[in-house]
């Protein structure tokens, strides 16, 4: 045996195989999008959708340790769109779900990935449910920020904190909030006394004395 041979032997024993399924789709309708093409950052073809918007491929990995790769989504009309991917050492048979959402002239693509054991089309298409969940609910967000400020918001029946980079569920307007840990207020009067753009941070609190902490320094 050759000494070429025995090394591309080896790298062979050592690839790790990631196993990929899920749904390219239009990142505004949501409707599955046909023979969209995905491929690896070495411009390798992984797999194309079907009239489902659903495609199957496998990524092989053929190093040991932690796992990085990237994912390229193309298709005829639509931006491109890549997803880089940086886990840790997962092991082998990793199998994970992707859902890809592309568009066509602006820059709300988006995606989402699940690890999951079955990637057959039944299961990725019921996945896709909450999807459209968190999706819908991203558009309220964005809808109650528009042409405004303010912090605290009430979207449906629900009460939460909002700044430029996320969001908090809290419980009612009643709930108190630390502002920089020198004063305490209710959620409700929070609009008055910060703009949203002001907040460096924000979290839930274990004190006693207020249930939630915005940062502006």
């Amino acid at each position: 045996m050759s000494l070429k041979a025995s090394e591309k032997e080896k790298r062979i024993e050592k690839a790790r195989v990631v196993e990929i399924a899920g749904l390219v789709i239009d990142a505004g309708n949501l409707n599955a999008l046909e023979n969209a093409k995905l491929y690896d950052e070495k411009g390798l073809l992984i797999a194309t959708t079907d009239s489902r918007g659903y495609f199957k491929g496998n990524i092989e990995y053929p190093d040991n340790g932690a796992i990085h790769f990237k994912i390229k989504v193309q298709k005829s009309g639509y931006q491109s769109f890549v997803q880089t991917e940086n886990w840790g050492n997962l092991g082998n048979n990793i199998r994970c779900a992707y859902y890809f959402g592309i568009t066509r002239n602006d820059s709300k693509s988006f995606s989402e990935m699940v690890f999951t054991k079955d990637l057959s089309i039944d299961s990725v298409i019921a996945g896709l449910i909450k999807v459209k969940e968190k999706t819908d609910f991203s558009k309220k967000i964005e809808t109650a920020k528009k042409g405004n400020q303010q912090v605290f918001f009430k979207i449906g029946s629900e009460y939460y904190l909002i700044n430029n980079g996320g969001w908090l569920k809290i419980s009612s307007p009643e709930d108190l909030i630390s502002i920089d840990k020198n004063r305490i207020v209710k959620a409700s009067e929070i609009n008055s006394l910060i703009k949203r753009k002001q907040i460096k941070g924000m979290s839930p609190s274990e004190s006693k004395e207020y249930s939630y902490e915005i940062y502006t320094k």
